[in-house]
């Protein structure tokens, strides 16, 4: 009887949050900036012979499984050309031109995949919270060793690559801070603690690095967004629970478009909010559904070089893809 209780108000605040997040005006100009361009799988129940076959063969016995059951984290070239980790099949999806595929250094099924990120010479580090620990694929030569961290870890979650320093970030959620390594694994610092004030973290999840080297951390449990410079000195720090457009829900996944905005995924919005650089909200995208440009618990977001937006529409069993328009289109979507 709890458990039926706590679901039902589960769904009830649910419903809530979203048809509050859909009250933006949709006369806004900046609502038409966003286009919905492809998703994957193409349609749903669409299965790729080649990474059926591949996942019965090496996870799953003769066990069929979807091509996609729960997409956590991508990180993209382009909208022909991503990746994909999917915490359902526990494994690392490549997406090319509408077909997946495991890499075939995949010799078994992770219990907790989380973060994803890929160094400047093509090396795709992801997580597994459960095992503690840090993986790396060198994707030119489908070779995947374990990161070697000198410092043992808690619940690895986020990871971020920073080109500017050739440095990891790697989110500890259980110890409720960032441990910053080297490419071979050496410690360089450490961020945060638990707390509430600037620089301290409550349940830490999701990071982003830009191009500028400017570090975004979703500080999941203190319901903000903390931004932080390269050395980890805090720049600004915004967000609080709430239950309208422009307050946190569940804040899961991070990124930054070329023009510096800030777009935070909400699972119990199944929405995407957009802040600009100070934390003021601009506009969102996204309702609970099934359709195109519709999302059901989503989690992860990544943009690529040319605006180009991945969600991870994680209990839609799909990724969805989305381009900036900057506001030049009547293509673009409506709530």
């Amino acid at each position: 009887m709890v458990v039926l209780c706590l679901s039902y108000l589960f769904f009830l605040s649910s419903i809530w949050a979203q048809n509050l997040v859909n009250a933006i005006d949709s006369s806004q100009a900046e609502i038409n900036r966003i286009r919905f361009v492809a998703k994957f799988p193409p349609e749903k129940g669409v299965v790729q012979e080649g990474i059926f076959d591949r996942i019965g063969e090496f996870l799953f016995g003769k066990q069929q499984e979807p091509v996609l059951s729960k997409p956590i984290s991508i990180i993209a070239s382009n909208p022909e050309s991503y990746w994909v980790l999917d915490q359902g099949l526990g494994v690392l999806l490549n997406i090319k031109d509408n077909v997946g595929e495991i890499p075939r250094s995949f010799k078994k099924k992770y219990s907790s995949l989380v973060g994803l990120c890929v160094s400047a010479d093509s090396v795709c580090f992801y997580t597994d919270s459960r095992l503690n620990k840090i993986f790396e694929l060198n994707v030119g030569k489908d070779e995947m060793t374990e990161f070697k961290p000198s410092t043992e870890l808690f619940q690895p979650t986020g990871l971020a690559y920073s080109r500017i320093n050739d440095e990891l970030w790697v989110v500890e959620t259980a110890a409720h801070r960032i441990s910053v390594f080297n490419r071979e694994g050496k410690l360089i610092r450490q961020i945060g603690k638990r707390g509430e004030l600037p620089g301290e973290f409550n349940y830490p999840t999701f990071i982003w690095i830009d191009k500028a080297g400017v570090v975004y951390i979703v500080d999941s449990m203190n319901f903000r967004i903390q931004i932080l410079n390269s050395d980890g000195g805090v720049i600004t720090v915004f967000g609080e629970i709430g239950d309208a457009t422009g307050y946190f829900s569940r804040p899961k996944g991070i990124a930054t478009d070329s023009f510096g905005n800030i777009y935070v995924v909400d699972a119990l919005f199944h929405a995407v909010q957009i802040f600009d650089k100070n934390g003021n909200l601009l506009y969102h995208f996204g309702k609970q559904g099934r359709e195109d440009g519709q999302f059901w618990l989503p989690t992860g977001i990544f943009i690529d070089d040319n605006d180009y937006i991945y969600v991870a529409d994680s209990y839609n069993s799909r990724v969805q893809v989305f381009q900036l328009i900057n506001g030049q289109t009547n293509d673009s979507i409506k709530d």
